[in-house]
Parts: structure tokens; sequence; C-alpha cells
């Protein structure tokens, strides 16, 4: 496995210094549909909430027979962008959590990288310990949740994003208003991701979980590299020369897992479904925008299935201002 991370981290890193190297030979957009602010520096401030849901089921079916979820929160983010560094942090707003009772680590980490159409997005998520719900008849009180410590969660991999109209269509000023449509046009999607995800199990379940298929796959702690490509459309409706934005965006596709030391190593399938909305306001000096994710994923492993399901609702507040024209430290 230290082989295999090794590579992926390699591999990243190639991709990482492409992208940038192709940001060089980038050919502008048409100025009649992207123009650009002369505030190029950011900062920004996004309260919001995010869940994951993780349903078990046999093989073949639709319907979940076991579920366990991270015990999610409210969140406050902040990040900044001056020339060539950022900062981006957020952390979780304190009695908002899935389970108050309950305090469990869970650790995000994402890059982005741009250059003509092609944005290139690294992550690695964790989850230190996760929740399983109670037959209903057995709650004693509403949000309460059994936690299972010793039940884990990680995968890392990248997102690379490939948008057909790059000519006329600006992802940045769709998804995160660093630019402006100033006409409504739209374009083709292409998603492809590379990742590793593994189930962690540091002691013993079997007491309490009664369902004995996961039970057995959260003992044999299974990891598996996967490759899925999707494929879909989105549109920038703009308003009043791209002051008023309003995106929509959904992908659906599928791809193959190889699960690590099963016993069969033959390749698995695995579906994919992508859905997002942005809405907001564009303007030189500030900006404001919603934005709602939505990402659906199933994988086939050798004793049960996994679906995944994890959603997150966000409104981020930016405000544009110029370069200083002395040297911060003397570096930027």
């Amino acid at each position: 496995m230290k082989r295999v991370s090794l590579i992926y981290i390699f591999l990243l890193l190639c991709l990482t210094v492409a992208v940038k190297e192709s940001r060089a030979q980038e050919l502008p957009g048409d100025t009649t549909y992207i123009r650009s602010f002369d505030r190029q520096n950011v900062a920004e401030v996004y309260p919001g909430i995010y869940s994951s849901r993780f349903n078990f089921t046999p093989q073949g079916r639709r319907r979940y027979d076991y579920r366990l979820v991270a015990n999610s929160s409210a969140y406050l983010g902040t990040y900044i962008n001056y020339k060539w560094a950022s900062f981006k942090y957020s952390w979780a707003i304190p009695g908002t959590q899935l389970d108050n009772n309950i305090k469990m680590r869970y650790t995000s980490l994402v890059f982005r990288f741009r250059a003509a159409g092609l944005t290139l997005r690294p992550f690695y998520n964790a989850f230190n310990g996760l929740l399983a719900p109670p037959p209903q008849a057995q709650r004693p009180r509403p949000r309460h949740f059994e936690l299972l410590p010793d039940v884990g969660f990680r995968d890392a991999g990248c997102d690379l994003y490939y948008f057909t109209n790059k000519k006329r269509f600006s992802s940045q000023a769709a998804n995160y208003f660093s630019e402006r449509q100033v006409r409504s046009a739209g374009s083709v999607i292409v998603l492809t991701t590379p990742s590793w995800q593994r189930i962690e199990l540091k002691g013993r379940v079997q007491d309490r979980i009664k369902d004995s298929a996961t039970s057995r796959l959260l003992t044999a702690a299974p990891q598996w590299i996967s490759l899925i490509s999707r494929v879909g459309y989105t549109y920038n409706f703009s308003f009043q020369q791209g002051k008023w934005n309003i995106v929509p965006a959904f992908l659906v596709g599928g791809g193959g897992l190889h699960e690590l030391h099963a016993p069969h190593r033959s390749l698995r399938p695995a579906t994919d479904m992508q859905a997002w909305v942005t809405m907001g306001y564009n303007e030189e000096r500030c900006y404001f925008y919603v934005n709602g994710w939505w990402d659906n994923l199933r994988t086939s492993l050798f004793i049960k299935d996994l679906h995944r399901v994890n959603t997150d609702l966000s409104i981020t507040a930016g405000y544009r201002f110029h370069s200083s024209r002395k040297k911060i430290l003397g570096v930027i």
C-alpha cells in the first residue's frame, strides 16, 4: 500500500506541474461573454452545513439495510487569495453536530489548480469514527446515535474537470464568481476521478453491528482504488451583464474499482451522479452566492456494496481588493 501511495503522490505532483506550466499557453476567452475583474485579490467568509452517509446494501439491490453517518455539523470558513498565495480554513460551529454529545475529528484537505478550461482538484478526507443510528424503537430521544470510534473511513484522489466551451463559458465565474459571465452560455463537463478509499477498523464491532454481512465487511477493513468518469452539462444564466447568475449542473457516469487484498481480484463496477447549483450577485468590489452540492456514489465491493451520499450547502460573501504597491515581508 505504501508503494501505491507513493505512485499516486508522484503522479499527482506531475499533473500539478503540468497544469501550472500550461497556464502560460492559456488562450483568452471571448470578451463579449467573459470578462475579468481589475481587482484580483479576494477575501471570503462562507458558513455552511454538510452531511455524509455510508449506506451498505446487499449486492444487486438498491435498498440499503445498514447505515453509518458522519457526525456532521455546520461550519464557518475563511478564504484569502493575494497574488500567488492563498489560505483557506474552516472549522465546525459548536453545538451544531448531528449528535452534540459525541466529539469526533474530521479532516479534509482540498487544493485547486486551473489552466485553459482544465481544473485539477486533489483531495483527502478522513473520518475518525462514525455514528450508527439505533433502531427506531430503541431511540431514547431525537438525534441520538451510537458512536463507533473503531470504524473510520479515508479517501484520497483527484478530480479532473474539463469544460469544452472554454471560449465562451467561464468555470471560474460559474463556480467561484472570480470572473464575470457577461452573456449566458453553457458547457459540456467531463470529470474523471482516480482515487483510493479505505474503511479502517481498530477494534471489534461484531457485538455492536447485528447485520452479519456488514460486520464481515468492516472486519475485513477493505481498501480499493477506482477510476470513474462522468459527463454532464452546466449552463450559466446571466442577468444584467453578469451581475446576477444562476448556474445549475448535472453529471452522470461510471467506472471500475479494484479491491486490494480481496480473495477475487477482478474489477468491479462503480457509478456516480453529481449535481450542484450556484446562484448569486457578482460585481467589481464584492460578491455573494449560495451553493448546493450533491454526490451519489455507488461502489460494488466483494462482500457488500457501499452507497455513499454527500451533500453540502454554503453561503459565500467575498470582497475584491487591489495589490499593495509594496511587497509584504519582501515576498509577495
